[in-house]
């Protein structure tokens, strides 16, 4: 079956998402024609793959991205279309329901209560849920997010409409023993414990509540120093970065370009923090407990889905008081709950692996493709 994809963001999450859930074997009989802005990143990405191609690309006008979306589903005439994000989900979902061509869009964020605040919020949510219900099927990356999108639009779940299906990594890529000398590289002394940072320099991420907790620590000086090493991108990291500067922090903090070896970076650091304040369902909390790492993770929506019967460390999402106790736990008790995160490296491979979430995406483009007309 050919499948047009379209995206207004394929970044972060989505691009994963093209990489692991299309490339997967769950989905070989399937060719994935991708609409998106260009990106030359993007065309890497998945020139590996096979089964998906780049079909058009445009610029980020979603009038644009539209026109490509539709002279492509004219030519390729697919047996569906399948959106990613909120954006494209809903400028796809009228000129598609128009054209009677199944529609499923995965939606890789979550609602916040601040979305729909303001003067014509009420309006908005009514526009939206009315163009949501166009689409046969909404498919949210995890239950948390499913749960999220009901709950912000119940008439859809009530019908039966959104579907949610648990995002999923190559597990077989984080089973490694190599360790990347990330002390070394940064000189680290021998004695510090050293904290991993993975992810988007933005207020979601949780990434200044990390500072404060680190300056606090360091402030004390009771136990070892703790550094942090950082594999970021984009966002506010130049405004992260000069704010770190401004306390006098800058030897506690390394920043390393991006790596394609995520599992010997994740292996190189003492522990993994993940101070986020939402999620949709992440990756990396997946990608750290398969690579062997200990984990200090937020409770945040779409986190504690993930780290659930994990041994995983948790604090409440965005308190400071929290995160120091806990990373002042995992300090007291470090070699413990290392012996933990070995311990639990194949049950986490098992439970995270993609081919899941893919063999789940087929079923659930199947049942579209078989529902009748009359009911889309």
């Amino acid at each position: 079956m050919r499948v047009v994809v379209f995206a207004r963001h394929p970044s972060g999450g989505i691009r994963t998402y093209f990489s692991y859930v299309y490339g997967d074997k769950a989905q070989s009989d399937n060719t994935f024609s991708l609409v998106t802005p260009e990106s030359e990143s993007l065309q890497a990405l998945v020139e590996p793959l096979s089964n998906v191609e780049i079909a058009d690309q445009s610029t980020e006008s979603l009038a644009m991205l539209l026109i490509a979306l539709l002279k492509q589903v004219m030519k390729a005439r697919p047996g569906l279309v399948h959106s990613h994000g909120f954006t494209a989900g809903l400028v796809a979902a009228l000129p598609l329901w128009l054209f009677r061509i199944p529609h499923v869009i995965t939606t890789h964020d979550v609602f916040m209560h601040e979305h729909f605040h303001g003067r014509f919020g009420i309006l908005k949510k009514r526009i939206m849920a009315r163009l949501f219900s166009l689409a046969d099927m909404i498919n949210p990356v995890g239950e948390d997010a499913a749960s999220n999108f009901i709950d912000t639009f119940p008439d859809l779940g009530s019908r039966g409409r959104v579907k949610g299906i648990r995002n999923g990594i190559k597990a077989e890529s984080f089973l490694v023993d190599s360790v990347r000398d990330l002390r070394n590289e940064a000189g680290i002394p021998s004695d510090a414990l050293v904290l991993g940072f993975f992810g988007r320099f933005m207020a979601q991420k949780g990434f200044g509540l990390l500072v404060d907790a680190v300056e606090r620590l360091n402030q004390e000086g009771i136990g070892k120093p703790v550094h942090v090493c950082c594999f970021g991108w984009g966002g506010f990291i130049r405004e992260e970065q000069a704010d770190i500067r401004s306390r006098g922090m800058e030897s506690f903090f390394h920043f390393f370009p991006a790596t394609d070896l995520m599992a010997e970076a994740i292996r190189g650091v003492d522990v993994v923090v993940m101070p986020s304040r939402w999620e949709a369902c992440p990756l990396l909390p997946m990608e750290v407990m398969v690579s062997g790492r200990p984990l200090i993770a937020s409770n945040c929506i779409g986190m504690k889905e993930v780290v659930a019967d994990s041994p995983a460390i948790i604090f409440d999402a965005g308190s400071l008081d929290g995160l120091l106790e806990k990373i002042r736990l995992f300090g007291a008790n470090q070699n413990a709950f290392q012996l933990d995160s070995d311990r639990f490296r194949q049950e986490a491979a098992l439970r995270f692996d993609v081919s899941q979430t893919s063999s789940k995406l087929m079923r659930l483009f199947n049942d579209v493709l078989t529902k009748p007309e009359s009911s889309r």
